[in-house]
C-alpha cells in the first residue's frame, strides 16, 4: 500500500469500492446530508408521494389504539428520526417518559429536539447524533423503562429481506422482552401508483437522488459531474421492489484519490431499493426476528400499514 492509499479513510474506500463494483452502487445513507434531509422533507409533501400522508393519516386516526399497546412508563426510540414530526401524532396519547431520536444530521436533529422540548415540556428528549448503522446506546438511567422503537416511513423496505430481519433482531435486543416496535410498511400495490411516487413531475425525487453525488463529492474531495447523470426509477415486479439508480448520460472517467473510476454511457449506479410487503410478509418478518405481530392498522385504500410488533418473552 502506498502513502496515497494509506491516507484514504474507510468511508472513502467504501464509497470507491461501490463505484468500482460490477454493479456500481452508492449506499443510500449518502442521501442524508443536511440538503438531502431537506429535500426528503419536500418529497413527503408531494401529491404523488402517498406513503407519508397515508401513514400520517393512520397515526392520527389510530393514535389512541396504538397508545393502548404502549405503556406510558416508557421510552420511545426513533432511528433515523429526521425532523421528528411523525412522533408528534403519538406523544399526547402515549405520553412516554423519554423520546430518543437518532439521526446522522446533527444540526437537523438538534433543531427538531429543541422544537419538541418547547412543545412538550413534560417530555425528556435525548437526541443521539450518529450514523444509522451505529448501535444505539442508552444511558443506564433509562434502562428501567419499557422500550419501544418507532420506525415509520416504510424505511424497513430499503433493506434486503434478510437484512430487514437482521435489523429487527438488533431492535429486539435493544427493547428486550418487555417492549416492541411500531413499524411503517409500504404495501404491495399497482405499478402506476408506485411509478408516480418515485418519479414526481416537479423532479424533487430526481434532485434528492442526484444529491448523493454532491454528498460523496464532498467526502471524496472529487469532482464527479452531476450534470452528466440523471434520475432513473422503476418497479421490479418480480422482486416487488422499487429500484432507484443514477444513469450516466455519457462515458465518463475520474481519478479519485488515486483510483480510476470509469462509467459507461447508460450505465446505472444503484442508490436505493424499496421492497413492498404483503400483510403475510409483515407477519413473517416479525416471526423471523423474534417479535410477535399484534396489530396492523391500514388506510381505507390499503396502501400502507402501521404495524405493532411486540417482543416475545
Amino acid at each position: 500500500m502506498n502513502v496515497k492509499e494509506a491516507s484514504i479513510s474507510k468511508e472513502q474506500q467504501d464509497i470507491l469500492d461501490g463505484l468500482s463494483a460490477e454493479q456500481k452502487f452508492i449506499n443510500p445513507k449518502y442521501f442524508y446530508n443536511h440538503r438531502g434531509s431537506k429535500l426528503f422533507e419536500k418529497i413527503t409533501q408531494l401529491e404523488e408521494y402517498y406513503p407519508t400522508r397515508t401513514e400520517l393519516g393512520i397515526l392520527q386516526s389510530k393514535s389512541k389504539e396504538i397508545a393502548e399497546l404502549i405503556s406510558p412508563d416508557s421510552i420511545i426510540i426513533e432511528p433515523g428520526a429526521g425532523n421528528c414530526t411523525k412522533i408528534e401524532y403519538l406523544l399526547t396519547d402515549i405520553h412516554p417518559n423519554v423520546y430518543v431520536p437518532q439521526d446522522v444530521s446533527e444540526e437537523f436533529l438538534q433543531k427538531s429536539a429543541e422544537r419538541l422540548s418547547e412543545r412538550y415540556p413534560w417530555l425528556e428528549v435525548y437526541p443521539i447524533a450518529s450514523d444509522f448503522s451505529d448501535p444505539i446506546e442508552l444511558p443506564e438511567v433509562y434502562q428501567h423503562f419499557a422500550k419501544h422503537v418507532f420506525y415509520p416511513g416504510s424505511t424497513i423496505g430499503n433493506f434486503e429481506p434478510e437484512d430487514a430481519i437482521a435489523f429487527l433482531k438488533e431492535m429486539h435486543k435493544l427493547v428486550g422482552s418487555n417492549g416492541g416496535i411500531l413499524l411503517g410498511v409500504d404495501l404491495h400495490k399497482d405499478n402506476e401508483t408506485l411509478h408516480a411516487a418515485y418519479n414526481d413531475e416537479q423532479g424533487v425525487t430526481a434532485e434528492f437522488n442526484l444529491n448523493t453525488l454532491r454528498h460523496i463529492n464532498q467526502i471524496l474531495e472529487a469532482d464527479i459531474n452531476i450534470n452528466q447523470f440523471e434520475h432513473h426509477a422503476l418497479y421490479n415486479s418480480e422482486q416487488q421492489r422499487i429500484e432507484m439508480y443514477l444513469r450516466s448520460k455519457s462515458g465518463q472517467g475520474y481519478n479519485i484519490l488515486g483510483q480510476s473510476i470509469e462509467v459507461a454511457k447508460g450505465e446505472l449506479i444503484h442508490t436505493e431499493h424499496s421492497y413492498k410487503y404483503t400483510l403475510d410478509g409483515i407477519e413473517e418478518l416479525a416471526e423471523k426476528s423474534g417479535f410477535e405481530l399484534q396489530k396492523n392498522w391500514l388506510d381505507e385504500e390499503e396502501l400502507f400499514s402501521v404495524s405493532y410488533l411486540s417482543s416475545k418473552n
